[in-house]
């Protein structure tokens, strides 16, 4: 064997293919650090490079290949080489095929983290970016943001259309980058931008709409209203923007639905853009001190703007929404009724109100109110990050797993920069028991918002579930620091436990918990959901029945594909299904499956 292969060295030094593999390996090498230098610089796709260091691993072996048979070497080569040819050319061949194999493995197991930025933009997609605040006073700057706000949702409202959501529009507020780097990022083809100034009660607006791929001016316009008239100039360039993207869409001009505008007193409506800049402070880390300050200062803000402007259907809806986040239902639900119902009975398909017709009639069990209310927002703004947000929570809480995961996906691809959006997916794709892909989605929410407490759970449990127990203890440890819900880490824990010390252990630490300190297990039903994962049957069924309340019962009334299937074969669980409440929800489920899912379970 040693003779062989000593004949076989010389026989590659003969070829001179140790000289033509140093060769190669130091153009490609040249060529792979200038492409990678040059395409960026041209906006070249981001597969081109990878599919040139591709084509450098092939060459080597076809040039290998081709050295080996066209250069035959000294006269007198040693004949007991000659089957080896074979061989050679065999082992280049394999060295190929495997090299494609591994980037194929390694590009198909990446889940796609949104829309592609080499993806066409469909036609009609266009982003809002923050108009420029020219008042020179920053203070301003909610006000200018808001006028952006406002002409995103007016556009979403047009059923043509394809509107980036606020999040990842304003993700590009103060960074240095070109609109067509902004357009692939949103996937969008056009982007409007513009400025306010405001001085005393009128404002003047500069509005333009660019052709992303080229650069040029679809239109533009300048403004120059009373405050009073604001609401109407907002919809004036909502309707010429989309009149100048129709002979894209439909080959001749449209007009947009969107409401009727009506006046509004400049100070009330300075108030409820200066409440919106408030409410959007929920999003952006999770519930602290300084979050709270700013709910509360927005519902304070939304109060008034409600009474001084009761015809106001967004500042009504705006009230609803910041209502619900208070999360004190028992004293504010009539409150939050009465600012929703009249804001869709001025505007019937607003989107902010439907959204939270459906989130409140989830909390009180109204499942026939929760489909009403998704047919109403698929109607009317399903295109929308906002209904595409409703839609999903609609069907998720009909355990609709893939419409729902759809609809999230959806709002990903308008909002790609929104961390509640991939923990959306994350929760939906948790719910399916696929663990891995959870961790690819928790990946993306915690760049956008590094240490949510909800996307390291989720993280945290199927790392765990993967018996990636040594992962899963670094994110414990996360979970486990000051300011964090107790409860969540506890979730975390068990199931660190229940994979690495066994179900005994698991169920010993649950009823530690249980006996020491029941806040931190969470909700009630999350003792039963624990229980049932460690095969603990009974005693998660004592759980699940005392949490079957409206008050308590998290996990919805058809628990997902991750509990163990005997779990609903016990008695107790059939019998708990038989419960008036249980077969209203089984009704209303297969209501939703017909007139909402298309029929698609």
């Amino acid at each position: 064997m040693a003779g062989w292969i000593e004949r076989f060295l010389e026989t590659v030094r003969e070829r001179r293919l140790d000289r033509l593999a140093a060769a190669y390996a130091v153009a490609a090498w040249l060529l792979v650090q200038a492409a990678s230098i040059a395409l960026p610089a041209f906006d070249a796709p981001a597969w081109a490079l990878r599919w040139l260091i591709v084509a450098a691993v092939l060459g080597f072996a076809l040039t290998l290949a081709a050295g080996w048979v066209l250069n035959k070497g000294r006269v007198g080569a040693p004949s007991s080489l000659k089957g080896s040819e074979a061989i050679f050319l065999a082992a280049i061949a394999l060295v190929g095929v495997l090299t494609l194999g591994e980037l194929a493995w390694h590009w198909s197991a990446i889940v796609p983290s949104g829309p592609s930025e080499d993806a066409s933009a469909p036609a009609g997609s266009v982003a809002v970016l923050p108009f420029d605040n020219m008042s020179g006073d920053p203070q301003q700057r909610y006000f200018s943001e808001g006028i952006s706000d406002e002409l995103i949702g007016l556009l979403g409202r047009n059923p043509a259309l394809r509107v980036a959501a606020r999040t990842s529009s304003f993700f590009f507020e103060g960074k240095e980058q070109d609109i067509r780097g902004i357009a692939q990022k949103l996937n969008v083809r056009s982007i409007l931008e513009g400025s306010v100034r405001q001085q005393g009660g009128r404002v003047r607006i500069e509005a333009a709409l660019i052709n992303a791929e080229n650069g040029y001016q679809l239109w533009s316009q300048s403004y120059d209203r009373s405050l009073s008239d604001i609401l109407a100039v907002q919809a004036e360039i909502a309707g010429a923007i989309a009149q100048a993207l129709a002979p894209t869409l439909t080959g001749a001009p449209s007009k947009p639905r969107v409401p009727k505008p009506a006046q509004i007193d400049p100070d009330v409506y300075r108030d409820y853009l200066q409440a919106q800049f408030y409410f959007d402070q929920r999003l952006s880390e999770a519930q602290t001190p300084a979050t709270q300050n700013a709910l509360a200062q927005a519902v304070v803000l939304l109060r008034s703007v409600a009474a001084r402007a009761p015809d106001f259907a967004d500042g009504e809806a705006a009230l609803a929404h910041a209502l619900l986040w208070t999360q004190n239902d028992t004293e504010l639900n009539g409150q939050i009724q009465q600012a929703v119902n009249h804001a869709l009975g001025i505007d019937p398909g607003n989107p902010q109100a439907l959204l939270v017709k459906i989130e409140y009639a989830e909390g009180i069990w109204d499942w026939n109110g929760v489909i009403d209310n998704a047919v109403l927002l698929k109607r009317s703004a399903a295109h929308t990050a906002v209904g595409a947000e409703g839609l999903g929570r609609a069907y998720f809480n009909f355990n609709l797993l893939g419409p729902s995961l759809a609809s999230y996906q959806e709002g990903v691809r308008l909002d790609p920069f929104s961390a509640p959006a991939w923990e959306s997916i994350a929760n939906n794709l948790f719910a399916q028991g696929r663990y891995q892909d959870v961790i690819a989605a928790s990946d993306k929410a915690l760049q956008l918002h590094p240490g949510d407490p909800v996307t390291l759970e989720y993280r945290c449990v199927s790392l765990a579930n993967l018996n990636r127990i040594g992962e899963a203890k670094e994110v414990l440890s996360q979970l486990l620091q000051p300011g964090t819900p107790p409860f969540m880490g506890v979730h975390c824990k068990f199931f660190v436990t229940l994979h690495s010390d066994g179900a005994k252990a698991a169920i010993a630490f649950v009823d530690d918990v249980l006996a020491h300190d029941r806040k931190t297990i969470g909700f009630v039903g999350d003792a039963g959901f624990m229980l049932s994962h460690a095969g603990a049957f009974d005693q998660a069924m004592d759980w699940y029945e005392k949490s079957f309340s409206r008050q308590a019962w998290v996990f919805g009334f058809y628990p997902g594909v991750t509990t163990p299937p005997a779990f609903f074969k016990n008695p107790r669980w059939i019998a708990l299904t038989q419960r008036p409440d249980y077969q209203r929800w089984l009704t209303a489920r297969a209501r939703a499956i017909r007139v909402l899912a298309d029929g698609k379970s």
